[in-house]
C-alpha cells in the first residue's frame, strides 16, 4: 500500500478527451465529458435496500467520460481501465444488443444505460461516441454506480433529454437490479448526483428524497481516508444478494409475530417490533435484523452529531457500524478486518468502517484535517508490513467533499 494523489478533474479529463479524439478524429473542442464522483457512506451501511436512512457524500475521486454525438446510429465506448471498445448498434435492434451476453461484463453498466434509457429518447436517438476514465474501478467507492450515471447523462445530452435529478438516480438503480444483477437501494446514485461540497448528503431512501446537511459548528473541516486493499469485487458475485433476501425473511418474520401484513422491507418496521421479537427469530436472521435497527439508530445519532458538528462523536458511530457489519451483517475480508484495526490504531483518526458492501475493496476513515497526510502514510506502510503480496496494488487517498456529477 502506498499514499497516493488524487488524480486532478481537469488533468483527468484532458486525458480521455485527447484519447477520445485521437480515436474518432474529432476536435477537441467538439467534445463534452462527464464528470461523475465516488461516494462515501460513512453510517448507514446495509440499509438503503431496506428502506432506512443512510448518510452519503461525494468524494474529489470519480469518473471521467468524454464524449460526443455519433455521426451515425451507434453507441461506442472505450474504457481506459479495460482497455477494451464496446460498439452496439443503436437505431432498429438495439434492443437484442444490450443484452448480448458475449459482451465483456465491464459493458453491462453502458448495456443497461441504454435499455433503461431507451423509452425517453427520441424515435430516431442520436448515437454516442465515448471514453471513460475511472480513478479506482470495483473499490467500494461505487464506481459502477459512477460510471453508470456518467453514461445516462452523456446520453441524454447528446439527445437533448433533460433528467432532473431524481430521474438520474431512479434509471441507475434499475441499471444495476434489472441489468446487472444487484439487489441495491438508492444511496450510490442519490450520493453520486445529490451531493454538494462541504455537505453530507441525508438520504430518506424509503420516500426517494435527499437533503444537503453543512457541517456545524466546529474546529475543523471533515476530511475522509480512503484505504483500498487492492481487492477488488463485483457485488453480484458476492453475498450481497444472500443478505438482501435474509433481511426480507427477517422482515417477513418478524411482521407475522406481530400480526402485521403488507410488510416487506425492515425499514417499514418501527423499532417496538424488532425490540419485541428479536429473540423469536433464529440466525443469521436476527443478526441481520439487530444490524439493521442499530444502525437506524446510529444515522439518526450520527446526523444529529454532524449538525453541531460533532466529529468525534460521529466517528464513535462509525467504528460501532463497522463493528455490527462484521458482527451481525457478517461482511469484511481478512484484509478488510485487519485494515479496519490498523486505521483505529492510526493517530488523527477519528473513525473508520467499511466502504461499499463490505465484501472487499476500501475502508473509510474520518480524519482530523491536520494529521490526514501522516495517517496515509502510516496506514500504508503498516497494511504493507501485513500483506506485502498487497503492496504494489493497494494505496490510500485523502479525500473530500466534492459536487454532483455534472457535464463540462
Amino acid at each position: 500500500m502506498r499514499p497516493a494523489a488524487i488524480p486532478r478533474a481537469q488533468a483527468t479529463l484532458d486525458a480521455a478527451r485527447a484519447q477520445l479524439a485521437a480515436r474518432s478524429g474529432m476536435s477537441r473542442e467538439s467534445i463534452r465529458a462527464v464528470v461523475s464522483p465516488y461516494r462515501v457512506c460513512p453510517l448507514g451501511a446495509h440499509c438503503d435496500h431496506q428502506h432506512g436512512p443512510v448518510l452519503g457524500a461525494a468524494i474529489d475521486l470519480f469518473t471521467a467520460l468524454a464524449f460526443a454525438p455519433a455521426a451515425e446510429a451507434v453507441v461506442e465506448i472505450e474504457s481506459a481501465h479495460h482497455g477494451e471498445i464496446w460498439r452496439s448498434a443503436f437505431g432498429a435492434g438495439a434492443e437484442a444488443d444490450t443484452g448480448d451476453p458475449g459482451a465483456p461484463a465491464w459493458t453491462r453498466y453502458a448495456r443497461g444505460a441504454v435499455a433503461v434509457l431507451r423509452d425517453r429518447l427520441p424515435a430516431r436517438p442520436v448515437g454516442l461516441r465515448a471514453c471513460a476514465v475511472g480513478a479506482l474501478p470495483g473499490g467500494g467507492l461505487s464506481s459502477s454506480a459512477s460510471v453508470v450515471i456518467a453514461y445516462l447523462m452523456a446520453l441524454a445530452h447528446v439527445n437533448g433529454v433533460a433528467l432532473a435529478e431524481v430521474e438520474r438516480v431512479a434509471l441507475a438503480r434499475r441499471v444495476e437490479n434489472e441489468h446487472v444483477g444487484v439487489a441495491c437501494g438508492i444511496l450510490d446514485p442519490a450520493s453520486i448526483v445529490g451531493s454538494r461540497r462541504g455537505h453530507l448528503l441525508a438520504i430518506d431512501t424509503a420516500a426517494g428524497r435527499w437533503e444537503t446537511v453543512p457541517l456545524g459548528s466546529s474546529d475543523t473541516d471533515a476530511c475522509f481516508l480512503v484505504a483500498y486493499t487492492g481487492v477488488s469485487r463485483h457485488l453480484a458475485a458476492t453475498d450481497f444478494n444472500r443478505r438482501v433476501g435474509e433481511c426480507r425473511e427477517a422482515t417477513r418474520r418478524l411482521a407475522r409475530l406481530a400480526g402485521t401484513s403488507g410488510v416487506e422491507l425492515l425499514g417499514e418496521l418501527p423499532d417496538e417490533i424488532f425490540e419485541a421479537h428479536l429473540a423469536a427469530l433464529p440466525d443469521p436472521l436476527a443478526r441481520r435484523a439487530r444490524h439493521f435497527f442499530t444502525e437506524r439508530t446510529r444515522v439518526r445519532r450520527g446526523l444529529a452529531c454532524w449538525r453541531r458538528g460533532d466529529l468525534a462523536s460521529f466517528g464513535a458511530l462509525m467504528n460501532a457500524s463497522c463493528q455490527s457489519s462484521i458482527r451481525d451483517y457478517q461482511t469484511g475480508s481478512h484484509e478488510l478486518v485487519r485494515l479496519q484495526e490498523i486505521l483505529l490504531a492510526t493517530p488523527g483518526v477519528l473513525g473508520a468502517r467499511f466502504s461499499g458492501a463490505g465484501f472487499g475493496g476500501c475502508a473509510i476513515a474520518l480524519v482530523e484535517p491536520a494529521a490526514a497526510a501522516g495517517a496515509a502514510e502510516e496506514v500504508a506502510r503498516r497494511f504493507a508490513d501485513a500483506f506485502p503480496e498487497l503492496a504494489a496494488r493497494a494505496r490510500t487517498f485523502v479525500v473530500h467533499g466534492e459536487d454532483g456529477a455534472r457535464v463540462v
